[in-house]
């Protein structure tokens, strides 16, 4: 017997399929679609939020390139980059700072900026190589300059001029350099893995000690170029450029070891000439004849005067000789370096007289020899230099202001890796390991001067504002009561700074700054 109710359940009609499957098609459709929408919006706000940071970025790079553009301007406005400034750490501590955030296009921008001011590839080198030794104000060293494009605008027409730089120590991987002119340039101790260099010049251009694996050369010019300790199994060379060039102990394209060359240059003495004079006196009296003849000669380097007598006949003669020394010796002392300078004049002095029955005569011979020795011996500047002194709370420090006198006044030294501040609040405390940041630190501690610079994650600024004596502090303003890392000690009252906490009216502690 059959289930009736059970019959008509599973009894479905065409229509009643239909309808059935309509009915979930629609919720289906439209879930489908919105899932495509979404993602649809997704990726446009996706593509729009990347379209915002390229701009983002853009407007940034150009910010920090216009930002370093008006320090340069200033520092040459006011007489910074002048030779006298050497070794231009201001300058060098602006670039370093924005070089590190520059995408490789404004890396490359800079670099000609810098040549077509002359802060950079100072020396001339016209006929390819150097012909005068100047430092260069702007120092490349130990820089990033990789997948850097160095193009000249005119392509072969015109080279692009960058000659006598020095990219030593720089790191340029996978860089380009096409129709540009490097003649005098030295990378000596750099890494240049994989770069190009296509239609460029290298005229006496130096690579000493440069890892070079991968770089092709293309066809440019290596006339007088060196290789020195260097390994060139990778590198791309023809054999015109191999001709062209020098090698010494490096491994060559084909495997094969070069000879090792030894240069030997042979330094011609320095010869000094002085002029000698001579003075000649005659005397005649009737009585008797007598003649009197005396020649002094003087020279930097040694000088003999001689004269002889004879007589027919003598009755007697005596010769008498003598010697007199007399040796000056000054000292010039500076701040950096001790000069001594010894002048030592020897003066020997004959006499020869001879008597006869009617003539006498008297021959006196002077020899005056001058030397002069020059011996300069430089006093090198202390490192590490430590200040620590004790301040308590409520109390106006004053030895503790002597001693801060004393130590910025011994930042003496031309350069500093970096330096550390801290004290019994924090023993191990902050550390700025920026070498360009900490000199220009030491140099406006030590002039009372004024300098804010970024470094280990914080701005570090010092000066001399608001009647608050030198200070130096890692909040980035000065003369403030900001939570962080301050020394101020000569500010005159107890507002001398802290570590690791509030640096006005601060708690009794130890407060040191140590330079390396």
């Amino acid at each position: 017997m059959v289930d009736i109710t059970k019959r008509i359940f599973w009894h479905f009609t065409l229509k009643d399929l239909l309808t059935i499957l309509c009915s979930a098609a629609i919720p289906i459709a439209l879930a489908i679609y919105t899932s495509i929408g979404h993602q649809q919006q997704k990726k446009e706000a996706e593509k729009t939020q990347q379209f915002d940071l390229e701009q983002a970025e853009k407007l940034r790079q150009r910010a920090l390139y216009d930002e370093f553009l008006n320090n340069i301007y200033k520092l040459d406005k006011d007489g910074y980059l002048n030779d006298t400034k050497h070794p231009w750490a201001f300058a060098n501590a602006y670039y370093r700072a924005a070089h590190r955030q520059w995408d490789t296009v404004r890396k490359g921008d800079v670099l000609q900026f810098l040549n077509e001011q002359q802060l950079i590839g100072r020396n001339n080198c016209t006929d390819g190589c150097k012909t005068t030794n100047l430092d260069d104000i702007i120092r490349l060293n130990e820089l990033n300059f990789d997948n850097v494009h160095l193009t000249s605008q005119t392509g072969v027409l015109n080279k692009l001029n960058l000659q006598c730089v020095s990219f030593d120590h720089v790191s340029m991987t996978n860089a380009e350099f096409s129709s540009v002119s490097l003649n005098g340039v030295s990378f000596d101790g750099g890494r240049l893995d994989s770069v190009k260099f296509d239609g460029s010049s290298f005229r006496c251009a130096s690579f000493n000690g440069v890892n070079l694996s991968g770089a092709d050369f293309g066809n440019s010019d290596l006339t007088g170029a060196k290789f020195l300790n260097s390994d060139l199994s990778n590198v791309k060379l023809t054999e015109d450029q191999r001709k062209q060039a020098s090698f010494h102990n490096v491994t060559m394209p084909n495997g094969e070891k070069s000879e090792i060359e030894s240069s030997t240059t042979a330094k011609e003495p320095i010869t000094q000439t002085t002029a000698i004079i001579q003075t000649e006196m005659l005397t005649t009296t009737s009585s008797s004849s007598t003649t009197t003849k005396t020649t002094s000669s003087s020279a930097t380097s040694s000088t003999t005067s001689s004269s002889s007598t004879t007589t027919t006949s003598s009755t007697s003669s005596s010769t008498s000789s003598s010697t007199s020394s007399t040796t000056t010796t000054s000292t010039t002392t500076t701040s950096s370096s001790t000069t001594t300078t010894t002048t030592t004049t020897s003066t020997t002095t004959t006499t020869s007289t001879t008597t006869t029955s009617s003539t006498t005569t008297t021959t006196t011979t002077t020899t005056t020899t001058t030397s002069t020795t020059t011996t300069t011996t430089t006093t090198p500047c202390v490192r590490p230099v430590t200040y620590s002194q004790s301040f308590s709370s409520g109390v106006t420090p004053t030895t503790q202001c002597t001693a801060w006198s004393s130590f910025v006044a011994s930042l003496n030294c031309s350069s500093y890796s970096g330096l550390r501040i801290y004290g019994s609040n924090d023993g191990t405390g902050l550390s700025l390991t920026t070498a360009v940041v900490a000199t220009a630190i030491a140099i406006a501690l030590r002039t009372n001067g004024t300098y804010t610079g970024a470094s280990n994650g914080y701005t570090w600024a010092v000066g001399s504002i608001g009647g608050c004596g030198v200070e130096i502090t890692s909040t980035g303003t000065l003369c403030q009561g900001n939570t962080g890392y301050t020394l101020r000690p000569c500010i005159g009252n107890s507002n001398r700074g802290g570590i690791k906490g509030v640096t006005s009216a601060a708690a009794s502690q130890i407060m040191s700054l140590t330079f390396q």
